[in-house]
């Protein structure tokens, strides 16, 4: 009498349910984007993943650490400059401004977030202002690249953060403040503003240039 056919092993549904079938998810993440299941891609987002070792117990915990950065990082963001002058302005004319982590003063300023992609925010609090369908506050520029449902951890690192960039204390040497750098540079014709940070878990170096 013929042996009957082994069973097909188990495919996982969901990533709660690949933790317990390594080798499967390892299989999964070879094949092509379109021949991976829906749940996967959506873990996925815009991670790409790496070599993986063929006795991983963790596969999908692998492909987040290699799109982890570590130690010091060093990123450049390109923002619209016509939409981050407009949420500066409107953070400065706000009757009223919300204070991050640490601050004990209201005062205009921008926020650098990173949460859904990363982004650039006014802080200021207008009675009219209504959230979009999405659910987010107006006056929120994502940089290029870096929109709704992208991950920045390859560039930014795992922990969502948010920055506080003060736009009316002098930033620069002749006393020119970030409002004042980015109004002149509309007036002078730049289209763009470059965020570019240098950081690790002690400490935040933020270079503002236009172009």
């Amino acid at each position: 009498m013929p042996k009957p056919a082994p069973a097909a092993p188990a495919v996982p549904d969901s990533p709660e349910a690949a933790m317990d079938h390594p080798e499967q998810v390892r299989q999964l993440l070879a094949l092509p984007a379109e021949q991976r299941p829906d749940w996967l891609n959506e873990f996925l987002g815009t991670m790409t993943i790496p070599p993986l070792s063929d006795t991983s117990t963790n596969p999908l915990l692998d492909v987040v650490m290699a799109n982890t950065a570590h130690g010091e990082k060093n990123c450049t963001l390109l923002f619209p400059l016509a939409k981050v002058l407009a949420a500066a302005e409107h953070a400065l004319a706000a009757p009223e401004h919300k204070r991050g982590y640490g601050e004990t003063e209201a005062a205009p300023r921008l926020w650098w977030v990173k949460d859904d992609g990363t982004y650039l925010m006014s802080n200021g609090q207008e009675p009219t202002d209504t959230r979009d369908a999405d659910g987010r506050l107006p006056h929120v520029v994502h940089a290029d690249g870096w929109g709704p449902g992208t991950d920045a951890r390859s560039i930014l690192g795992g922990d969502d953060f948010r920055e506080s960039l003060d736009l009316t204390t002098p930033v620069f040497e002749d006393g020119t403040t970030l409002l004042g750098m980015l109004r002149e540079a509309a007036t002078n014709g730049a289209t763009r503003f470059l965020l570019k940070a240098a950081f690790d878990d002690t400490y935040m170096d933020l270079t503002y240039i236009t172009q």
